[in-house]
């Protein structure tokens, strides 16, 4: 880092129809607006945005969302700021399709109506894109107006989906493996975060007790041979988010060259590439992907797969896919056969 690309490299990432299947909305929250709400307290840039900034720790993540980006998400209108800008940047940057989600928590904290913060959300799409809405929750979040927020969640037509946030190490509850069996049953679709912070252990729970088949980082599953072998045989696909996992020092990777998506995409696991908090990284989805190519030298033809992989898991019917594969294989095509 800095992912500094040149003119070729940028003009064919910005090429490629590309997704976006692990964003979360108050994460992206854009400076500008943060700036605009309260005058003169952030005038500086976010320390986190510094190439050589580590986390020391999930909690102080947690402790930076807090002091920067909790107080602003305190009505829909601001949700809905945010959210119109942010999916302006993933379309500018070649999106054609997002998976957003909120923290459920958050409403509950800020005193919000579940549906004025979905329809405003919802409402911030930009034409012509595909934009899938998920609603996440903490591993102890069922209880008082968050259990009232999970159940109403649960039947809301605004909700394409639910996923596992926050702390990994809290201790699992009895009611996560129900909540989640009853969000499918009522056609929702269920991911989950693991294999971040805690070892491949919990992906391979979140896998049998979760039915889950989409992971939300899960890059600590190169922990455990077996567990690769798994996710390959299941199709389980793994969202990463390359820079993200390096600010965090996820499962101790030093650097982007340490990054074990390389080794998990040369074992056959299918992963796609996304951004997740652009706001806490200081990153762009752009340069993640220009971050494979400089420093795990993933090839034109390697990025294309990883491009093609996040429309092989996207919510949508095959007819609706078509284009965007015929486009990728119009792209791969004009390729050397070296690239």
């Amino acid at each position: 880092m800095p992912y500094i690309a040149d003119q070729e490299t940028v003009a064919f990432v910005q090429s490629l129809p590309k997704t976006e299947t692990h964003l979360h909305t108050d994460g992206a929250l854009p400076m500008a607006l943060l700036r605009q709400a309260f005058p003169g307290k952030f005038v500086e840039d976010p320390p986190m945005w510094a190439d050589d900034f580590r986390y020391t720790s999930f909690d102080h993540f947690m402790e930076l969302i807090g002091h920067y980006v909790a107080p602003f998400f305190d009505s829909p209108d601001r949700f809905h700021a945010a959210a119109q800008q942010v999916l302006s940047d993933c379309k500018n940057q070649g999106c054609r399709y997002v998976e957003t989600s909120i923290h459920l928590p958050a409403l509950q904290y800020a005193g919000l109506d579940l549906d004025e913060v979905v329809a405003a959300v919802r409402s911030a799409k930009p034409e012509g894109m595909e934009l899938r809405f998920f609603v996440g929750m903490s591993h102890d979040a069922y209880t008082g107006r968050g259990q009232e927020l999970i159940d109403q969640a649960l039947l809301h037509p605004g909700i394409d989906g639910f996923d596992l946030h926050a702390e990994e190490y809290k201790p699992m509850e009895p009611w996560t493996e129900r909540i989640w069996a009853e969000a499918r049953a009522n056609g929702k679709f269920t991911k989950a975060h693991a294999g971040e912070f805690m070892p491949a252990s919990f992906v391979t729970w979140c896998l049998d007790h979760l039915k889950v088949n989409r992971i939300e980082h899960g890059v600590r599953s190169i922990e455990d041979p077996e567990l690769v072998r798994r996710l390959v045989a299941e199709g389980v696909t793994l969202d990463v988010c390359p820079i993200s996992n390096v600010k965090l020092a996820v499962a101790g990777v030093p650097d982007m060259p340490s990054h074990p998506i390389r080794p998990l995409f040369d074992a056959g696991v299918r992963v796609t590439v996304n951004s997740d908090d652009p706001f806490m990284f200081g990153n762009t989805l752009s340069e993640d992907y220009y971050a494979l190519m400089q420093d795990l030298r993933f090839t034109k033809r390697e990025i294309i797969q990883l491009v093609r992989n996040g429309w092989d898991v996207a919510l949508m019917d095959e007819a609706a896919k078509a284009p965007h594969y015929a486009e990728l294989d119009r792209i791969e095509a004009t390729l050397p056969a070296d690239d």
